[in-house]
């Protein structure tokens, strides 16, 4: 990922892309379409095709979210929130998300030194360029990390235990860690309508999907998911 990054600084110079970022506009956080009386759904994007946005749209969704090629492609074809999902490891993929639309992105707690301010700098950085922060987190010392570090608004919680297997009972335990008035994200596994229940039920925001929903006919997946007999 650094390797990647170090050749498009290269490439077009940091300096260029701050100058780009400071003549855009304002734009709206991407955890401001996520809340209400229902959990939201958020579609997580591989690869873009013409019915992506078509269906996601339709659908409903509150977001979406991929890496910064996919960031840059939906940028240009709709109006809904947009969500970087690359590992991020510097500055620059920053105001590379800024600049190609994304309302928000995700800092990973686990990729930083607990020793060291890149996490906390890297956050700052973030909400300067007006960038929604979610940060991941993976057991209860990250919560206790971050919230110590940075107080976060928003966290994403994957729902794997240490050994990567489905549990939601995971994601139940680490929930207890988490303030109140805290967004969450929850992502990985969820496919059934008793588990939308679940998590809503536990505190969870929004549940981040997997590309298999985009697979086959995503609104009546979401109709589903919803509960929604119509």
């Amino acid at each position: 990922m650094r390797r990647d990054v170090e050749a498009r600084r290269r490439a077009r110079p940091l300096e260029e892309l701050q100058e780009a970022v400071s003549a855009l506009p304002a734009i709206r956080p991407f955890t401001e379409a996520i809340g209400g009386e229902e959990i939201s759904f958020v579609q997580r994007v591989k690869h873009v095709d013409g019915a992506v946005v078509p269906q996601s749209e339709h659908g409903e969704v509150a977001g979406l979210a991929g890496g910064i090629e996919i960031v840059t492609e939906l940028a240009g074809q709709t109006r809904l929130s947009l969500l970087l999902t690359d590992m991020i490891v510097d500055g620059y993929q920053l105001y590379e998300a800024r600049l190609a639309g994304a309302g928000g992105a995700v800092l990973i707690a686990a990729g930083f030194d607990e020793d060291g301010d890149e996490l906390a700098d890297l956050y700052a950085l973030a909400g300067d360029l007006g960038l929604d922060v979610i940060v991941e987190v993976a057991d209860e010392d990250e919560i206790e990390r971050v919230l110590e570090e940075l107080d976060p608004d928003s966290f994403l919680i994957r729902n794997r235990d240490p050994e990567g297997v489905l549990d939601l009972e995971h994601t139940y335990s680490l929930l207890e860690e988490v303030p109140a008035g805290k967004t969450v994200l929850s992502q990985g596994g969820v496919r059934e309508r008793d588990q939308v229940e679940e998590l809503e039920r536990a505190g969870v925001d929004a549940v981040i999907l997997g590309a298999w929903a985009l697979a086959g006919d995503l609104p009546a997946t979401l109709r589903t998911l919803r509960g929604d007999s119509r």
